[in-house]
């Protein structure tokens, strides 16, 4: 009699312990935030050509954050893709470069600039997933894309008696792809909670040309091209817009 009090054994099959939401495929939509640190710049100029000696000492850019949308279709428990359109926030970018002028530095002559960059990007994904332990499931992915770099107006500070420089905003179209890795986890049959990182390449931004003041500055119609390439901590939702997954 005591034995029959006692509850069954749960079996090691159970959903509880296997922890997945199986047969899951169909369509989806996300969000996402990102915070992203940005590598070095590796900037270069046109103006190596026209000053001796022109290199950069130094340059950064500051780091930014993403909001971003999209779309995709869950094929199986492997496999999904979307697509995602993004909005990175202006990057600070500031450089110093210097040159040869015997005429007006005893050594090098000196400048300092100071700009920003924004970016939209538009991406399809693929992903890969690698099974799936309590709900949750880690990933990895790859992406292709383009993004349209916006500069922001540009300035050059005075020195060595060369005057100062303004260059107003400049966008170009680049190739962009990214690679990822992270995990989700199933809040709900139809809602996963997923966070990521990114390393997420877009090129190169421009600035616009430099004008000089007085016009005769060595800066004169200068224009810098700046690397961007971006290292994302990401968070995000996804919603199954018509999910027959359920617990086995």
């Amino acid at each position: 009699m005591a034995a029959e009090l006692l509850p069954p054994a749960p079996s090691l099959d159970s959903p509880a312990l296997r922890g997945r939401f199986e047969g899951t495929s169909g369509a989806y939509v996300r969000a996402d935030a990102s915070y992203g640190s940005l590598r070095s710049p590796r900037p270069v100029s046109t103006a190596s050509s026209s000053l001796s000696g022109f290199r950069f000492d130094g340059a950064q850019l500051g780091s930014a954050t993403a909001f971003g949308m999209g779309a995709g279709y869950q094929f199986n428990d492997y496999a999904r893709v979307d697509v995602t359109g993004e909005y990175r926030a202006s990057a600070r970018y500031n450089a110093t470069a210097s040159y040869l002028d015997p005429g007006s530095c005893p050594t090098r002559c000196s400048d300092a600039y100071l700009g920003a960059f924004s970016s939209a990007v538009l991406m399809a994904n693929g992903y890969g997933e690698i099974g799936s332990w309590f709900d949750v499931t880690p990933f990895l992915g790859v992406g292709l894309g383009v993004a349209r770099i916006a500069s922001g107006p540009f300035s050059l500070a005075a020195a060595n008696g060369h005057g100062e420089g303004q260059a107003s905003g400049a966008a170009r179209l680049r190739l962009a792809f990214a690679l990822m890795a992270g995990a989700s986890y199933d809040l709900t049959p139809q809602i996963k909670l997923e966070t990521s990182y990114r390393y997420l390449n877009m090129g190169s931004g421009q600035s616009g040309a430099i004008s000089c003041a007085p016009a005769t500055g060595a800066c004169a119609q200068q224009a810098q091209q700046v690397g961007l390439g971006s290292h994302d901590v990401r968070i995000g939702l996804r919603y199954a817009i018509a999910s027959g997954s359920s617990k086995d």
